[in-house]
């Protein structure tokens, strides 16, 4: 979509000044135009139509793009102006401002043009202009705002949720992908599964894993556990080891504004978990431990005045920490790709009412794999995964599988109105799926190529301003074992040499006079 932008803004000094400091003003406005295009591709940007100074106020014509903004060049021109004209004719610049702003978009549909009218105090005006439908253009108008709104991001936000609006119903899978969402890419042979039945009710039928309090959490008992830890160092072996990735630890506590660089916060903010910090604030503790006796429950209203408002998620990725680690840092291109996973720990995330089973939980393990390089590079380095990912499937869990285009990349989400800004590879994400007993597939893990997204997000450079790119991989291994069970059931005298070999003598589950419930011969 093409969009253009119009200003009619202004700089104001702190006083009018002489007409030869005119001149100089003037003059130093037209030698720095290259602050409307830095950053910017070639020929894009943004460039000034018209210049005046009357009294104390400079007035600009701007017209741009969305690679620089009019108001952001009336930004950039701020400090500089004031280094150039404070020294030497001891002026300042007071405020920035504009008294019309205009954004033109073409291919707009009448009912999204309604539905924004309808939604944005920010906006003036909204009309058509040039009817004839191959000229269509949508032209916003939008009300005065102060310095620090315009300085905050006030107009980019805006400009994103309106472009949201006019794309909300494409996919975005669908828009960044060359190839259709859910196209099967390969497949493994057929399969027989070992279980008629789902694998979770017979592991809590057997012991195996109880269910917790907490929704969509389980405890996990010895048996399931060697399986578990057995499919974890075999997949640890196959995959990021053989494919020379080295180990790290992440963290699981994540801040707040990590996040909000990943544009989680923006894409899916009903799907994390929040943690608040306690205040120092003993009175309110005191309060709460006493009530606590009396009521034989937490007093959760009590509790709430003694913490801070959320500043941290659990980890609902496992990969963030990695991006974070090269934040604002600059690349060194013979050092790359960097490669590294983590299988320390619990991934979080806030399934709601769709939790259920062992196969869709609120908290659950995994094997992360991360890292950055070339464009080329982290494409190969997906697609060697994914053929290790087969490898595993195959040889060691003895499942049937396949791999399609996912149609949901986690990161694209909270990227809606800025898609043409970041650089997304021809297939986003490779989905690996089993296909299970009862008819359904499970997702049991994801490659996924990230472009610039990322990158971007977190301001990572490389020494030649050549683009880079960052890719991330999952082993769901919680699902991996309950697709190795379906496929090879509960007993160890049917499972795959390897396995065994891994796994046996399995131990005891730890079974009280009721628990678990005895099962017939």
């Amino acid at each position: 979509m093409e969009v253009k932008f119009e200003l009619d803004g202004y700089i104001e000094l702190s006083e009018e000044p002489e007409e030869k400091v005119k001149e100089d003003i003037l003059e130093f406005i037209k030698e720095n135009k290259d602050l409307l295009e830095k950053g910017a591709p070639k020929e894009k940007g943004s460039e000034i139509l018209s210049l005046e100074l009357n009294e104390n106020r400079l007035n600009l014509r701007i017209h741009g793009d969305r690679f620089v903004r009019p108001h952001e060049g009336l930004i950039r021109y701020i400090n500089p102006l004031s280094d150039e004209i404070g020294p030497k004719h001891h002026i300042g610049v007071r405020s920035i401002g504009f008294n019309d702003y205009k954004i033109k978009f073409n291919k707009i549909e009448q009912s999204k043009v309604d539905k924004i009218k309808n939604e944005f105090s920010e906006i003036k005006e909204i009309k058509e202009i040039n009817k004839k439908e191959k000229d269509k253009q949508l032209e916003v108008s939008l009300n005065k705002l102060n310095e620090t709104e315009i300085k905050s991001g006030v107009i980019d936000r805006l400009f994103k949720l309106i472009l949201e609006y006019m794309e909300e119903d494409e996919e975005l899978a669908t828009k960044v992908s060359k190839i259709k969402p859910g196209k099967v890419l390969s497949e493994s042979k057929e399969k027989k599964a070992k279980l008629d039945e789902d694998p979770t009710e017979v592991a809590k039928r057997k012991g195996w894993v109880k269910k917790f309090p907490g929704k969509g959490q389980w405890t996990y008992l010895p048996p399931f556990m060697k399986l578990f830890k057995a499919i974890q160092r075999i997949s640890g072996n196959e995959i990021p080891e053989k494919l020379d990735f080295s180990e790290a630890m992440f963290p699981k506590l994540i801040p707040l504004e990590v996040m909000e660089k990943m544009k989680y916060l923006e894409g899916l903010p009903e799907g994390m978990y929040y943690t608040c910090s306690p205040e120092r604030k003993p009175d309110i503790y005191e309060l709460f431990k006493k009530e606590l006796k009396i009521q034989n429950s937490p007093p959760i209203d009590i509790l709430k005045k003694g913490l801070n408002d959320p500043g941290y998620v659990l980890a609902p990725a496992q990969c963030e920490p990695f991006y974070q680690l090269f934040t604002h840092e600059m690349m060194d291109e013979e050092n790359l790709p960097i490669k590294l996973f983590d299988s320390s720990g619990f991934t979080y995330r806030w399934e709601g009412g769709g939790s259920k089973g062992l196969d869709r939980v609120n908290e659950f393990q995994r094997t992360e794999l991360v890292w950055i390089g070339k464009p080329k590079q982290v494409e190969t380095i997906a697609e060697e995964i994914v053929e290790a990912y087969k490898k595993v499937l195959d040889d060691y869990l003895k499942v049937e599988w396949y791999i399609e285009v996912g149609d949901d990349p986690f990161y694209l989400e909270g990227r809606k109105g800025e898609m043409k800004d970041i650089e997304y590879p021809d297939i986003p994400k490779y989905e690996i799926r089993v296909n299970m007993p009862n008819g359904e597939s499970l997702s049991v893990g994801s490659v996924n190529i990230h472009g610039t997204h990322f990158v971007e997000g977190f301001s990572i450079r490389s020494q030649s301003e050549k683009p880079l790119w960052t890719g991330c991989a999952g082993i769901g291994l919680n699902r991996w074992v309950l697709a190795f069970l379906a496929y090879n059931g509960f007993d160890p005298k049917d499972w795959p040499r390897k396995i065994k070999e891994k796994t046996l003598p399995l131990p005891d589950v730890p079974f009280t006079l009721e628990w678990p419930e005895k099962q017939e011969d």
